[in-house]
């Protein structure tokens, strides 16, 4: 049995009262999502194990069987492992842009790779030394690495304070924390001249590089992790998985959908085990675009779900359908709640659609999301 896991990152909600008090995903049309409910079996997991930040790294690690207070040492290194940096320390960062004190956009005003590889290229040649370097990922997504250790920081991910202002959330606590608000500081002026998207970098969620137990000798498989993201690309390569890059994958809503689903039949045919995740309905609902996520959803619903479903041989691979987390549009941050998830492949229950109220019900229950894969290679 081949098994296939959909992550739509993000999807998952909370009620509106300007949906009748419908989250996004009962509100939306998505016939494919309900399809695999209706003909397989529901429940929600806790993929924020207590005393964690509900971040990807965190849930994605979790869903797929990593303990992350054994193996997680923070975003940037995992992101690193995906770019094949080598270093001590790495830490994500953002390029942002910032007006009077106030964080107005995590993304650096959607910056492209060209502009912001530009950017990188100058932050190196004015701020890099023989310990400390800038390394080019995607768009506003970038890494800056240390050979040097540091003693860790507090850092606080700029998506969580969109609209604030930026002063009490500088890295603090130690020479690294002065470090880092230097290195910001003199980024302003340097950036100034190559960009206008974004103004400022913006380090987050730093540590040592990870190293994390081989999925294949855990389970048996080897797997294929197809995202357009660096995080769960590294993710993917620290478990040991084959990772694909589907050209046109932007991470947004306007990403080739049709690209990441053939990756993900290609891959089929040639490994068991295979991993899409997709970023563009977390990246909406950062936005607050309540509009824009329902349509973001009923595009994933359509352009990945149904066109899998069209053309898998559902006898021989088994589904897996679930969002990391929830970020709900009023908030425009992740949220450590359940999540819902559906598995094909297995007895049916009682649920007819996808949502988060409704998989609530199904056989599964309540799960704890690092025993989800025991569920996925187990369940019958």
């Amino acid at each position: 049995m081949k098994r296939l896991i959909l992550i739509p990152d993000g999807m998952a909600d909370w009620k509106s009262e300007k949906l009748n008090g419908k989250t996004p995903l009962e509100y939306a049309d998505t016939p494919n999502m309900d399809y695999i409910a209706d003909e397989g079996a529901c429940g929600l997991a806790k993929t924020v194990p207590d005393g964690f930040e509900p971040g990807s790294d965190i849930a994605n690690l979790t869903i797929l069987g990593v303990d992350v207070a054994k193996y997680y040492t923070g975003r940037g290194p995992i992101e690193a492992l995906a770019r094949g940096v080598e270093a001590k320390m790495a830490f994500r960062c953002n390029l942002v842009y910032v007006e009077n004190g106030v964080m107005v956009d995590y993304s650096g005003r959607r910056i492209g790779d060209d502009e912001a590889r530009k950017v990188i290229e100058v932050l190196n040649k004015e701020l890099a030394t023989d310990w400390l370097h800038f390394h080019a990922g995607r768009g506003y997504r970038h890494i800056l690495a240390f050979d040097r250790e540091f003693e860790p920081v507090k850092t606080t991910p700029p998506h969580d304070i969109t609209g604030k202002e930026i002063s009490s959330y500088l890295p603090r606590d130690g020479e690294l924390a002065e470090l880092l608000r230097n290195l910001m500081e003199k980024s302003t002026e340097i950036m100034q001249s190559v960009t206008e998207k974004a103004n400022m970098i913006w380090p987050w969620s730093g540590g040592k590089i990870p190293s994390f137990p081989d999925f294949e000798k855990t389970r048996g498989v080897r797997g294929v992790m197809i995202s357009e993201v660096d995080l769960l690309q590294g993710i993917g390569r620290g478990l040991g998985f084959e990772v694909v890059e589907v050209e046109g994958a932007t991470g947004y809503v306007d990403t080739n959908y049709k690209g990441l689903a053939k990756a993900a039949l290609r891959a089929l045919k040639r490994r068991d085990f295979v991993v899409l995740h997709t970023e563009g309905i977390d990246e909406i609902s950062h936005e607050g675009d309540l509009d824009g996520k329902i349509e973001a959803i009923e595009i994933y619903d359509e352009k990945i779900v149904g066109y899998l479903l069209d053309r898998l041989d559902l006898e021989e691979v088994k589904i897996l359908l679930l969002p990391d987390h929830p970020t709900p549009v009023k908030v425009r941050t992740h949220v450590a709640e359940p999540v819902p998830f559906a598995i094909h492949g297995v007895k049916r229950d009682d649920v007819k659609n996808f949502s988060e109220r409704a998989c609530k019900k199904g056989r599964f229950g309540l799960i704890d999301g690092l025993k989800l894969m025991d569920v996925f290679f187990d369940s019958r």
